[in-house]
């Protein structure tokens, strides 16, 4: 099984929530983190950082991705390795995306993939999320070298990985998971307590 949690932080902000900004990311992100491992029994797990891999559970056995765009956040939690992405329609990246593509300044795409997005301009968030996701699961990120590969070649190379594109409005969001993998989504509004409660679980972890 698969969990998914999202929110929007904008209702976040107009029900007084105590921080604003990056603050109410970080907090937001560990909220969710928080009620997405609930699902699966686990209501202690401490988050690891060691730089350069991605964030880990220090002990659960399981694994999570994240991800913010805008005023969205979404967590996924599985037993296996996954990898989620989100990008708001209309964002910033989008735009300096769309800006770049003509002058080959973004490294993200194939030429391919770049002749496909100048005749449907909505497939730029698609394979871009979509690739984001691959170096989410993969443990890579942004260094993955996206302009490497398309997304047929990932298909053909991975075929035990499937992109599922999950319905969070306003928003273009893949996750990456084992192929058959039972996906529950819900949307979540944490309270102000919860979101204190998850920024103080957050410092504490970035400080340790």
């Amino acid at each position: 099984m698969i969990a998914v949690s999202w929110l929007d932080r904008a209702e976040m902000r107009r029900a007084a929530a105590p921080t604003g900004g990056w603050q109410l990311r970080r907090a937001a992100g560990r909220a969710l983190l928080t009620e997405t491992l609930a699902e699966f029994g686990v209501h202690d797990a401490r988050v690891t950082r060691r730089s350069p891999e991605k964030p880990r559970l220090e002990t659960s056995g399981l694994h999570f991705s994240t991800s913010h765009s805008g005023e969205l956040s979404v967590c996924a939690v599985a037993r296996e390795p996954i990898g989620i992405d989100l990008e708001a329609v209309g964002s910033p990246r989008e735009h300096r995306l769309t800006r770049e593509l003509p002058s080959l300044r973004s490294g993200f795409f194939t030429p391919a993939e770049r002749r496909e997005i100048a005749t449907s301009p909505a497939r730029l968030l698609e394979i871009f999320v979509l690739k984001e996701s691959w170096g989410k699961r993969a443990g890579r990120g942004l260094g993955i070298g996206f302009g490497a590969f398309d997304e047929a070649a990932l298909h053909a190379s991975h075929p035990d990985v499937e992109f599922t594109r999950l319905t969070i409005p306003g928003a273009v969001c893949i996750l990456a998971h084992p192929v058959g993998s039972e996906i529950t989504v819900l949307r979540r509004t944490p309270t102000a307590v919860q979101l204190a409660a998850a920024a103080a679980t957050d410092r504490k972890e970035r400080a340790a």
